[in-house]
């Protein structure tokens, strides 16, 4: 290979580990600190090189990228208040354990706090939201600095994807002159390798909660937030074998069957208490990450029960306040280990399911009569994606309304719920599209897309990357939920109603653009979507003061099907 690097020699050892570990992808933003990536970056054949301007919208997409990888994509910025625009994404990769390797330029040390330019405090400036922090000593020529800033940049590396994935940050101060080129050499590195020993269950512990299962009349497995696994799938058909066990899943667990309550919202929104009484379980198992259903949360957390969450890093996560036992497994490793055997007459299965079909149905005569809305509009939407399609899901009102839904095993969902802002969610989509290759479709709301209009300020925007906004004038959510919906504040300061259109912004980044206001055009306006060669946009508008009303009957029908089961 011929060509030039920077003259810095910790930068050319960073790029040697990198290409060592396998992390090729890097997302890198303009600046002059960071100068000597950008050169060595150039013309390196060993790298993916994506130049994003907008660094908070850079982040992002580099989530994007590692998502789908399940690796760290390497995201660079220059020094100041760059990295302070990093935050967002930081932060939501660390509570979705997705891999990010962060590096921050930064001036010397001596030069913090002295009154230079585009200088901060960066050091540690991530502490509360990485996995781990590093400071890479500038200038390194002693052989001692040398091996230790290799060793801490392989460390740093390493840790991404060790144990529990997440985002790592190396802070790199850099002296002037920064534009220094030599001609490439190959480096020989020294790296840690780390054998890792997967944890099993000894067999007495094993035979311990198989008994507990098996004696259990009501045992509640409930998923969260969780990457496409069929070998997890599989395991969990065994378990709802048994008549005393119900699997409750939510879209973006990406867990679904015709015998399990994957439209928790649906099933329990409204629902009796006398009826949530005689459902609540005895034991109730969970795994993945955050959990998105108010409703379940809130139940759950009432009473007392024997909860046991499973999740290899061993982290308690007591989202119900009932934590009993933390098992330190693979999911799929664990429900593999522990298959019960039919030991008890319960009729919990059979009652929660025939309830939920009581429930779909009352769904579903709802829709057929439905008003124009953001739940027809969902209802008519969702089901019309093509199989094998990567779904990302805008936050608020969006994954709500597909929680609501008939769930779809035959799409991948994904959504920024580690810290469910909607900050990033265009640029995070345009990333995974960027990075998969597949079909994508980012279902967004307005203000959402609006605010992170940057998204399309690069020229990674794939054709396979389609995108409906759902335009209802402001942030229909907070009609939805209890406390804004009856404030006198509700319009200007939480709602920020507006009459904006998302045409504008399609004409800018030179998208295909349709918009429809009505149930009438929007099957041909869909079929335009998913056929159309470019990145397209279908902006739905829908009534800003009618979709709180329609859901609310919506619900009113559900609890209507519950009179009827029980008369």
């Amino acid at each position: 290979m011929s060509f030039v690097l920077s003259d810095k020699s910790s930068v050319q050892d960073f790029f040697a580990l990198c290409d060592w570990h396998g992390l090729t992808n890097v997302v890198l933003c303009p600046g002059s600190r960071n100068a000597p990536f950008s050169i060595s970056l150039h013309n390196d054949p060993r790298f993916s090189t994506y130049a994003i301007p907008d660094e908070r919208s850079a982040a992002f997409f580099a989530l994007g990228m590692a998502q789908q990888n399940q690796k760290a994509t390497v995201l660079i910025c220059t020094s100041g208040t760059a990295a302070l625009n990093f935050a967002p994404a930081i932060a939501e990769a660390y509570y979705q354990r997705v891999p990010l390797l962060i590096v921050t330029a930064d001036r010397p040390i001596e030069w913090i706090d002295q009154g230079e330019g585009q200088s901060i405090r960066q050091n540690q400036v991530y502490a509360n939201f990485v996995k781990a922090s590093y400071e890479i000593q500038e200038e390194a020529i002693h052989p001692d600095i040398v091996w230790h800033n290799n060793r801490i940049m392989d460390e740093a590396m390493r840790l991404t994807g060790q144990g529990v994935r997440g985002p790592v940050h190396i802070n790199f101060p850099l002296r002037e002159p920064l534009y220094k080129t030599v001609a490439y050499q190959p480096t020989k590195i020294k790296s840690v390798e780390r054998i890792d020993s997967s944890e099993e269950l000894q067999p007495g512990v094993i035979e311990s909660l198989r008994l507990k299962i098996e004696q259990a009349q009501k045992v509640l497995i409930l998923a969260g937030q969780h990457t496409p696994d069929a070998h997890l799938k599989s395991a969990l058909k065994k378990w709802t074998a048994l008549p005393n066990v119900v699997v409750m899943t939510e879209a973006h667990s990406n867990l679904a069957e015709p015998n399990w309550c994957s439209t928790i919202d649906r099933a329990i929104t409204g629902l009796n208490d006398n009826i949530l009484d005689q459902w609540y379980p005895d034991i109730l198992i969970t795994f993945g990450h955050n959990i998105i259903s108010r409703k379940v949360k809130s139940w759950l957390r009432k009473g007392e029960i024997e909860h046991w969450h499973i999740d290899v890093s061993g982290e308690g996560l007591d989202t119900l306040k009932q934590l009993r036992h933390i098992i330190s497994m693979v999911p799929s490793a664990f429900f593999n280990a522990v298959i019960p055997q039919p030991n008890v007459h319960s009729n919990y299965q059979a009652s929660v399911m025939q309830h939920n079909a009581a429930r779909a149905h009352a769904g579903h005569t709802f829709l057929q009569h439905a008003e124009w809305s953001d739940l027809l509009a969902f209802s008519l939407i969702y089901p019309s994606i093509p199989a094998d399609y990567h779904l990302q899901m805008g936050n608020s009102s969006v994954v709500r309304y597909i929680l609501l839904l008939d769930a779809r095993p035959d799409l991948f969902h994904f959504g920024n719920r580690g810290v469910a802002g909607i900050d990033g969610c265009t640029s995070t989509a345009v990333g995974a599209c960027k990075a998969s290759g597949k079909p994508t479709l980012l279902i967004s709301g307005d203000i959402a897309f609006f605010y992170d209009s940057n998204a399309f300020w690069n020229n990674y925007v794939e054709q396979k990357l389609k995108i409906i906004v759902i335009n209802n004038q402001g942030g229909g959510i907070f009609r939805i939920i209890e406390g804004p919906s009856s404030s006198p504040a509700l319009d200007e300061y939480f709602e920020t109603t507006h009459q904006r259109s998302v045409k504008g912004f399609a004409e800018m980044y030179r998208l295909d653009y349709r918009m429809c206001n009505g149930a009438r055009s929007l099957e041909d306006d869909l079929q335009w979507l998913w056929n159309t060669s470019a990145c397209a946009v279908l902006e739905v508008q829908t009534p800003r003061l009618d979709n709180d009303r329609i859901l609310k009957a919506y619900f009113k029908a559900l609890q209507a099907a519950d009179a009827d089961q029980k008369s």
